[in-house]
Formats: structure tokens, C-alpha cells, sequence
């Protein structure tokens, strides 16, 4: 059975982070054997938390960060703004993270982003991120979620027409 694109950047995206943010845990010690590639993978990995339906809620949690990705005169972000925004990798939202390196973003912020204060941003709270290659990750799936769920459609109201009377009913 063939991987999904969603699956595959989930993935991707993890193994990916999981390099880039913990290099000490990738490198063996020197002397120790090398893992058996034949063994089960330990009972105690946890699944794969699931995918957001939407961004929303995880985009908002990076609100304290507006002022240091719209204004080049704020200098530091907000105490508050790397707990929201590492909050994107802690919870399995990583996907997510393409709305912020695409500037999609940009329609919550009070003003335009600005890309090098968001590249910034990443190292400012502790993440060791290649924001390109995650851009290029992102821009090779359709299955990032929406920052909102679509509206439902508004219900049009009926005409009821009995003997030569119409009335309205919603």
C-alpha cells in the first residue's frame, strides 16, 4: 500500500526535526554496536499524534510574536511568543508551520510579515531550523490544513406555494 503525500511529509517533517533539533541523539558512541536493523522497533514509540483539521488555533498561540515579525523596530519578541510558536512542534502541528514560512499567516498579523523577523524567529526560540528546506517540504504537499475550515455554505430559504399564496419559510 503506497504512503500518502500527508504521510509522507508527516514523516518527513519528523524525521527531519528530529535531526536537526536533537544531532546528539543520531550519533552513536564510539565502541557501542551498531543497532540491528532486523530488530523491532521498541514498544514504547508513540503513535503519530493526528493531523489538525485546521491552523487556526495553533497559528493564534504565535500572537505574541506579531509585533517582532510586523515591526522592525520591536527588537526582541515578547516573553510569551516562543511558548505558542514551540508549542507548533511540541503538539504534532509541524504542518502548520507551512502557513507561517509560506507568509499565509500574514491575514492574522495587524501588518505585513516580515520574512527575515520570521526566519529569525526560529533561532530566537531555540530551533535549529533550515526554514528553506521546510519550505521546500511544505511547497511539495497539498495536505497542509487550512488555517480555517471551510464555511458551510448559508441555506437558502424556500418558497412554499399553496393555492395562488406564497410564503417564505427558512
Amino acid at each position: 500500500m503506497a504512503l500518502s503525500s500527508k504521510c509522507k511529509l508527516r514523516i518527513f517533517l519528523l524525521i527531519g526535526f528530529a535531526v536537526v533539533l536533537q544531532p546528539s541523539s543520531a550519533i552513536r558512541a564510539e565502541g557501542a554496536p551498531a543497532a540491528d536493523p532486523r530488530a523491532a522497533p521498541p514498544s514504547g514509540i508513540p503513535p503519530l499524534p493526528p493531523q489538525p483539521r485546521e491552523c487556526r488555533p495553533w497559528l493564534m498561540r504565535m500572537m505574541p510574536c506579531a509585533g517582532f515579525i510586523t515591526n522592525s523596530s520591536v527588537y526582541a519578541p515578547e516573553p510569551s511568543c516562543c511558548g505558542g510558536f514551540n508549542s507548533m512542534f511540541a503538539y504534532g502541528t509541524v504542518t502548520c508551520l507551512c502557513h507561517v514560512v509560506n507568509g499565509d499567516v500574514g491575514r492574522l498579523l495587524p501588518a505585513p510579515m516580515i520574512h527575515a523577523r520570521m526566519v529569525e524567529l526560529f533561532s530566537v526560540c531555540g530551533h535549529d531550523v533550515r526554514v528553506e528546506m521546510l519550505a521546500a517540504a511544505c511547497n511539495l504537499t497539498n495536505d497542509v490544513p487550512p488555517i480555517d475550515l471551510p464555511s458551510p455554505p448559508p441555506s437558502t430559504p424556500t418558497r412554499h406555494c399553496r393555492r395562488q399564496r406564497c410564503r417564505r419559510r427558512l
